[in-house]
């Protein structure tokens, strides 16, 4: 399953890269989006790269089949780790993965941060793969479109903090 979205932001590059990368922000954003036992195994920034590793407990956005409650429990632990590259002085770049405890499958995508000092625009792509026999296309489904509710809600709350 893939996802392709856009985020724009009234806020220059920098001071968005700057704010994904400060630690209050990031606790702030995962208190707000109802995140439990945060950890923030990594963080760092440099002028031409990036590196953020965070472990977090969540919920789904939304009740879990049936079929699918062996793999997916009420709280879960997740990692997500993001590795960024400055292109130029209008351009970052992310390539990202997030593992579920105990879900069989691999999510990972990629960002475009884009734009100059006055707005950006955040280009986001995820691709969720399950290759259990007979169910890896309904937890691929689900977990893609969890994934998507969760994404347009960190968005919300970025925006609400920026």
């Amino acid at each position: 399953m893939e996802l392709n979205l856009e985020h724009p932001y009234e806020r220059g590059l920098d001071q968005v890269i700057e704010r994904f990368f400060d630690e209050a922000h990031i606790r702030n954003k995962n208190e707000q989006l109802g995140a439990r036992n945060l950890r923030v195994t990594e963080l760092k920034k440099d002028e031409m790269s990036a590196k953020l590793v965070i472990e977090r407990e969540m919920t789904a956005s939304a009740p879990v089949p049936g079929v699918l409650s062996g793999f997916h429990r009420e709280w879960n632990r997740v990692r997500q780790e993001e590795h960024w590259f400055r292109k130029d002085d209008d351009e970052w770049h992310c390539e990202f993965r997030v593992r579920i405890d105990g879900v069989p499958a691999k999510i990972k995508g990629a960002m475009r941060l884009l734009g100059n000092g006055d707005r950006c625009i955040n280009y986001v792509s995820l691709s969720v793969l399950c290759e259990v026999p007979f169910l890896g296309r309904k937890i691929a489904k689900f977990l893609a479109d969890d994934s998507h509710a969760k994404i347009e809600r960190e968005y919300d709350v970025i925006r609400q903090l920026l």
